[in-house]
């Protein structure tokens, strides 16, 4: 029932036409990470036609959790990707990957050193914003100090959600491109 809530408030922020795409987003990503109770949410966009990303919106439990480091920097692709298998999968267009715990998890699925290094959580979600058989963001909500187990409830809320963010993330990077 939880779920339901949570979707319908989000769905009702995501329907909103009198505002900006970037509080659209913000608030969006407020409420998945409060939804799913995480430690961190953010979303990184992602331009197809320069192959660039950039981690644009970013929500923390509190402050002492990390979130600043990383945000509204465009960053290359090539510069990661050959470290990235999550990234890589998204590119392809593969299905969101739910991480239970890095430090168990594949090094075909993840680079545990590369997590460790940029992102530091422990379990977390890959989700792969896709629209029109393009990459268009990720959502990645987290936790920090525990593995996670993500119930079938979250993981179909998440998947309903990620093809809902897609007009607004392509929206809101169109938007970059011509500033």
């Amino acid at each position: 029932m939880m779920e339901l809530l949570n979707f319908t408030s989000i769905k009702s922020i995501l329907n909103s036409s009198n505002q900006q795409v970037e509080y659209i987003l913000n608030k969006v990503v407020e409420k998945i990470g409060e939804s799913l109770n995480v430690d961190r949410c953010f979303l990184c966009v992602r331009d197809p036609s320069k192959e660039y990303c950039r981690t644009s919106f970013v929500w923390r439990r509190n402050d002492s959790i990390a979130g600043d480091y990383f945000q509204n920097k465009w960053v290359e692709e090539s510069s990661f990707i050959d470290d990235d298998p999550l990234y890589r999968a998204a590119l392809a267009c593969q299905p969101s990957v739910y991480t239970t715990d890095v430090t168990k998890t594949s090094p075909e699925v993840l680079n545990q050193e590369f997590e460790d290094r940029y992102f530091g959580h422990r379990a977390f979600i890959h989700g792969h914003i896709i629209k029109d058989g393009q990459l268009w963001g990720t959502l990645e909500p987290c936790v920090f100090t525990h593995p996670r187990q993500w119930t079938d409830n979250e993981r179909i809320f998440i998947e309903t959600l990620l093809p809902l963010l897609a007009d607004h993330v392509k929206r809101f990077v169109t938007k970059e491109q011509t500033i």
